[in-house]
């Protein structure tokens, strides 16, 4: 068999794959369910934080803006000191600027300058998108299958 032989035999058999695509052709959208399964755990971490959230002053200690912009800061909570790292939205933040840190009471290591009801909500953002991008997968292997299965003469 020559390379070019080997070529064009790969080549109908993708096109043989996607004229009756198989549902294991779903495995490609995997990712995105997973994707979608990791969001959703962080939704729940999150709204149980901002079930019993509290807030401190903190103090903005550092600024890295070669690695996403990011601000260091750092809160007391009885006595002990924690430090968290965030990228800013809209606020505008500097160096020695006092901010609002809210914290998990049980473990103030997970901490933001976002309040944890705003965050979670920000997880299930990209979900519906992921959820679209599935359902017009399936569609499409769906409707290929359909309308190759029309379209094959009947014996």
């Amino acid at each position: 068999m020559t390379f070019g032989n080997a070529i064009d035999s790969m080549v109908a058999r993708a096109n043989q794959t996607w004229h009756r695509p198989s549902w294991w052709n779903l495995l490609v959208v995997l990712p995105w369910a997973l994707g979608i399964a990791l969001l959703i755990q962080e939704w729940r971490v999150d709204r149980r934080i901002a079930a019993h959230q509290q807030a401190r002053s903190g103090v903005v200690t550092a600024h890295e803006p070669a690695n996403h912009n990011r601000y260091g800061y750092k809160f007391e909570v009885d006595g002990k000191t924690f430090t968290g790292w965030q990228t800013p939205g809209k606020d505008d933040l500097a160096i020695g600027k006092t901010v609002i840190v809210f914290y998990d009471p049980q473990n103030p290591d997970r901490n933001s300058l976002t309040d944890f009801h705003d965050l979670s909500a920000s997880f299930l953002g990209p979900v519906p998108m992921l959820l679209l991008g599935i359902g017009v997968v399936a569609f499409f292997i769906s409707y290929r299958r359909r309308t190759t299965r029309e379209s094959q003469p009947r014996l």
